[in-house]
């Protein structure tokens, strides 16, 4: 699950990922963690959504599966079409 601690916590991931990534300034995914954060452990439907996003490893928060990286426009495989065949 991509979970934050705190403050702090948030700000080292959004740092070290999102400052790199091409969705920077119109990440839904961030506004999804800062409004949800804390109420995953509450809700699993709003775990699961999430988790999709931003998986944790055994090391913390891993990257974020929508991530483009700015420079290069590295494209992550698109998480969206799964099970879109119907």
């Amino acid at each position: 699950m991509g979970y934050f601690s705190n403050g702090s916590q948030g700000m080292d991931y959004e740092e070290y990922y999102c400052s790199e990534c091409k969705h920077n300034e119109q990440c839904m995914v961030w506004l999804l963690h800062l409004n949800y954060n804390y109420d995953q452990f509450k809700n699993e439907t709003i775990k699961a959504i999430l988790d999709m996003f931003i998986p944790q490893t055994e090391l913390g928060n891993d990257k974020c599966r929508m991530f483009i990286a700015e420079e290069t426009k590295e494209v992550i495989p698109n998480c969206w079409k799964m099970g879109a065949d119907k």
